[in-house]
């Protein structure tokens, strides 16, 4: 609970007045306060923005419990009696931008009527009968279609969009991932785990094995190299790290490629067929108590000297691309500078092959 004043402060001021009506304005569709709904914990994505809010919060995931936020000051946190006799530690310790902290019990004597009618009108302020604008996270609100009779988030989003609710619902997607991307020392910290936890595996852990698979000349498969190597993101000590299995997992499930197959999306998959000798590419990610880290390696096995010339312009341009990444500069300018480059070296022609996403 260490972050819970501090972080939840700084949306309220983001998203107060003095913010609302500058550039960040837009990011915020003009909310007049924001509501944090996180759902049941069935679904399979570890990357929706109320989960990693609520360990921004809490320190833990809190499933089907509703954060309240004005920019008055007022929180307000609506979930079932653990959850609420867990929070209690946080009543009298109000700071920041808080100045009232409001923990509601779930009752189903009357399906939480009292407790969302609370809510709604701490959330209209002082609209005096206008609709009011209640920012919420957009794309998980349309996925809650499908929550079970009974829960506290299907309740309260039923009752936003009843009819005489006078409520607009606004996506604030936007501006929480400008709040989320400030990073403390402590967030760092965990950031440079995560980064040498990704490192080391891809040094130990497939740089050890595909160097013994092509010096011995193994037959083997892309998906068996990725399993391998997911296996030892889960569990670090088949490297010899001593980091708990419970606090990593992958980001995703590593992406091997080779034989002139190339797919560069990051929905690409390891195929079934067998690791060619030639060109082999590897893509990891670690994620360290929930902060995330990515990797991603070429590997030139005895290559024609067209091909390890074309890689060493790549390096140069990926070099070009890195020095344009300065505080100010516009994400264009980084494109700019690849295309520069290229045509400095008089490959212009392959300036049509650079991906959308560079």
């Amino acid at each position: 609970m260490d972050q819970f004043y501090p972080f939840i402060s700084q949306l309220i001021i983001y998203t107060s007045k003095t913010i609302i009506h500058n550039r960040e304005g837009a990011f915020w569709n003009d909310a007049n306060c924001i509501t944090i709904d996180r759902a049941s914990t069935e679904d399979e994505n570890p990357y929706k923005k109320s989960e990693i809010l609520h360990h921004y919060f809490f320190g833990y995931d809190l499933p089907d419990t509703v954060v309240l936020l004005t920019k008055e000051g007022q929180c307000v946190i609506l979930a079932a009696k653990k959850k609420v006799e867990f929070l209690e530690v946080a009543k009298g310790q109000e700071n920041g931008s808080i100045n009232e902290l409001t923990l509601l019990l779930r009752d189903k004597s009357d399906d939480n009527k009292a407790n969302y009618a609370q809510m709604l009108e701490l959330a209209r302020g002082k609209a005096n009968g206008e609709n009011v604008k209640i920012g919420i996270l957009m794309k998980e609100h349309k996925s809650h279609g499908d929550l079970k009779e009974g829960s506290i988030v299907g309740g309260w989003e039923k009752t936003l969009t009843e009819d005489g609710s006078k409520v607009d619902l606004v996506d604030i997607t936007a501006g929480i991932s400008i709040v989320m991307s400030t990073k403390d020392e402590s967030e760092l910290d965990l950031l440079k785990k995560s980064s040498v936890l990704s490192n080391k595996v891809l040094k130990h852990g497939f740089i050890t094995k595909i160097e013994s698979v092509i010096d011995e000349g193994l037959k083997t498969t892309h998906e068996k190299m990725a399993q391998d190597v997911d296996e030892i993101i889960e569990d670090p000590s088949k490297i010899n790290l001593k980091v708990h299995k419970d606090m990593v997992q992958s980001c995703y499930f590593p992406i091997v490629q080779s034989g002139g197959e190339y797919d560069f999306k990051v929905s690409a998959q390891s195929s079934s067929s067998s690791v060619k000798f030639d060109v082999i590419t590897v893509s990891l990610g670690a994620r360290y108590q929930m902060y995330c880290s990515n990797v991603a390696r070429t590997l030139l096995v005895d290559p024609p000297k067209q091909v390890s010339s074309m890689y060493e312009l790549l390096l140069g341009m990926h070099e070009a691309c890195l020095k344009a990444m300065t505080p100010g500069n516009p994400l264009k300018a980084v494109y700019g500078a690849a295309v520069k480059y290229l045509k400095a070296e008089g490959k212009e022609d392959l300036v049509a092959s650079l991906p959308k996403s560079l």
